[in-house]
């Protein structure tokens, strides 16, 4: 079987690639970081209803661009919905997203999980209808809550902070847990929104009445000629 190219995963390659076409002058430093990217395409794709390219894409590129060139252009675009669909497939498939991280700086190791969580938060930002206004608000709010967390709750939320009533030994825990379980908790996400998409079966809260059975009514009658019958007056 073929596979279709802009379902095939980007190497490191590619991601150095769409890296330094989302860093040209063209930009103006506005395209988002691929950290950021990915969580942000993470929430997009878990989103409560579908979200089009035509509303993330102006929040990824930033709204104000003028490609150099028609290849360039298309390259980027390319690079970025291979992107996309990679982050859904896996979704799709139950296998959470493995987080793309950088850095926090030069100077230290320690990878920087708040871009991506800040990333994840604006991509629900963008959902309408709203993820508060789309279902229970405490389902939501402990679907979010690692995402806030991450983002660095703890440190800018003092209310936050006091409601969990954590010290900093708790609190450091806490965050190493929330790490340590982001995929996780991006499958959980986008699984009850998925589940939340689907129709839902109406179930009878009765048995099915049968034609021939007697009619509900106490007519003695059988249904098919009684209360199942068109127009039928007794």
């Amino acid at each position: 079987m073929k596979l279709n190219p802009d379902n095939v995963p980007l190497t490191e390659a590619d991601l150095d690639r769409l890296e330094g076409l989302l860093a040209a002058d063209v930009f103006g430093e506005h395209a988002m970081p691929l950290d950021a990217m990915q969580g942000f395409l993470a929430a997009v794709i878990s989103a409560p209803d579908v979200i089009l390219p035509s509303r993330w894409l102006p929040v990824v590129l930033g709204a104000d661009r003028d490609w150099e060139t028609v290849e360039e252009a298309r390259e980027a675009l390319t690079l970025l919905m291979r992107f996309y669909n990679e982050i859904a497939l896996d979704l799709l498939d139950g296998h959470g997203v493995d987080p793309l991280l950088y850095p926090v700086s030069d100077e230290s190791p320690e990878q920087d999980y708040a871009m991506w969580a800040l990333g994840y938060l604006e991509g629900v930002e963008l959902a309408d209808p709203a993820w508060e206004a789309s279902s229970d608000r405490d389902e939501v709010e402990d679907l979010l809550f690692p995402f806030l967390i991450l983002a660095g709750g703890l440190e800018h939320d003092p209310v936050l902070r006091e409601s969990l009533g954590l010290n900093a030994e708790e609190q450091a825990e806490l965050v190493e847990s929330c790490r340590e379980e982001l995929p996780i908790a991006v499958q959980d996400a986008y699984d009850y929104w998925q589940e939340k998409r689907r129709p839902q079966t109406v179930r009878r809260e009765a048995p099915k009445i049968g034609r021939n059975d007697p009619c509900v009514c106490g007519s003695g009658k059988k249904y098919k000629h009684c209360c199942g019958a068109p127009h039928t007056e007794h």
